[in-house]
């Protein structure tokens, strides 16, 4: 959490310096579906599995705060958010869940290209919180190892803005490391014992919701057919 409070404290602090332009400072929540994953069993006798298992789409979510500076049909994006990846391995007897939880700070260049809509795209910075565990692993109590601490991703998405809120719907690809990682699951409960976690990256598609909090060019007097940035 200490981490959350530090890297929101910086945005705001981004975002007042240029408050004085065509800047906008907001709030945004939203559902993410992560995807990715292969866990291949090993084969040690005729009782284990020698299967691949490839990892189902699970729910997670996400929330934050973003500044965007618009110049003219441009924008620049930076969001600060709190994120949950969630995807499950159905394995014989019963699935497994995979989770992280993740610092996401993405830096997005977008285009206003008709009506409410805009376009994006960029990298993200992604830093993970706490343990990174899969359900039925016996060695390490669950805890997934050899996971990058900090990774990139890439966005690309697309948002609709109608006065102060907006929708929107991003997908994000993982970058980070991804060598064969050794595993021991509990074969009574999950039908599979050894096994090489083949890929550990789990990308996502991202829909959320915003709300500007703060504009520098809102005026409520002003004609609905001036039309100045985004949230008016």
């Amino acid at each position: 959490m200490k981490k959350i409070f530090t890297l929101f404290t910086f945005i705001i602090l981004v975002s007042s310096s240029v408050f004085s332009q065509d800047f906008m400072i907001g709030l945004k929540a939203g559902v993410n579906i992560g995807h990715g994953g292969e866990i291949a069993g090993l084969t040690s006798s005729a009782n284990y599995t020698g299967d691949t298992y490839f990892s189902n789409p699970s729910e997670g979510f996400h929330g934050g705060i973003f500044g965007q500076y618009n110049f003219g049909k441009y924008f620049l994006r930076l969001e600060g958010m709190y994120n949950t990846v969630t995807t499950e391995f159905p394995f014989d007897i019963r699935p497994a869940e995979y989770q992280m939880n993740k610092i996401n700070v993405p830096l997005l260049l977008g285009y206003h290209f008709w009506g409410p809509l805009d376009v994006y795209l960029g990298p993200a910075y992604n830093s993970t919180v706490g343990d990174v565990t899969l359900q039925g692993m016996e060695n390490n109590r669950g805890v997934v190892e050899n996971i990058s601490s900090s990774y990139l991703s890439a966005n690309i998405g697309v948002k609709a803005h109608f006065g102060r809120f907006e929708v929107d719907a991003r997908y994000e690809y993982n970058f980070s490391s991804n060598e064969p990682y050794r595993i021991d699951m509990i074969n009574s409960a999950y039908g599979i014992n050894l096994a090489s976690f083949e890929s550990r990256r789990i990308h996502q598609l991202m829909i959320s919701v915003a709300v500007g909090l703060f504009d520098s060019k809102y005026r409520p007097q002003r004609s609905k057919r001036k039309r100045g940035c985004y949230f008016k």
